[in-house]
């Protein structure tokens, strides 16, 4: 029996499926606290629709490159967003006055490795589905024959 190694959900594709597990969990914990107070029922239904596109990949669907991709540059783009609302609308009582200096330092440190880890995370991946031999191999769209 021939193998090829070109081909299936092994390598680099199944460190992807495992490290946008937790990152998906950050995220889902970052939109759910956006307009509430983190409640448990919607972070857990936010993180199931992020998970989607990750269950293209594990069932091998064509369009998971494409909606891996999609999926990657939105949530980089909610996490900035949702971390300069943090900055400018910090959530607080309305007789708490404004961040002092420290106070947003230490806001803004961790906000920017969240912003950066997410920039990061979807500069990788999409490099490596747009480039990959494996991904091309995985998902390539099954073609039928009539005949």
């Amino acid at each position: 029996m021939i193998r090829n190694d070109e081909e299936g959900l092994g390598g680099w594709i199944v460190v992807y499926v495992i490290g946008s597990i937790p990152l998906l969990t950050i995220y889902s914990m970052g939109l759910s606290g956006w307009f509430f107070e983190y409640p448990v029922g919607l972070m857990l239904a936010i993180f199931v629709l992020l998970a989607v596109p990750l269950l293209l990949v594990l069932r091998k669907s064509p369009k998971a490159p494409r909606w891996n991709i999609a999926a990657l540059w939105i949530m980089a783009a909610l996490m900035i967003l949702r971390s300069i609302s943090v900055i400018l609308f910090p959530m607080s009582s309305d007789d708490a006055p404004p961040l002092r200096g420290d106070e947003l330092l230490a806001v803004v440190q961790p906000l920017g490795v969240i912003v950066a880890v997410a920039l990061g995370w979807a500069l990788v991946w999409t490099r490596y589905f747009r480039n990959s031999v494996r991904v091309r191999s995985t998902f390539r769209q099954k073609t039928s024959c009539s005949g």
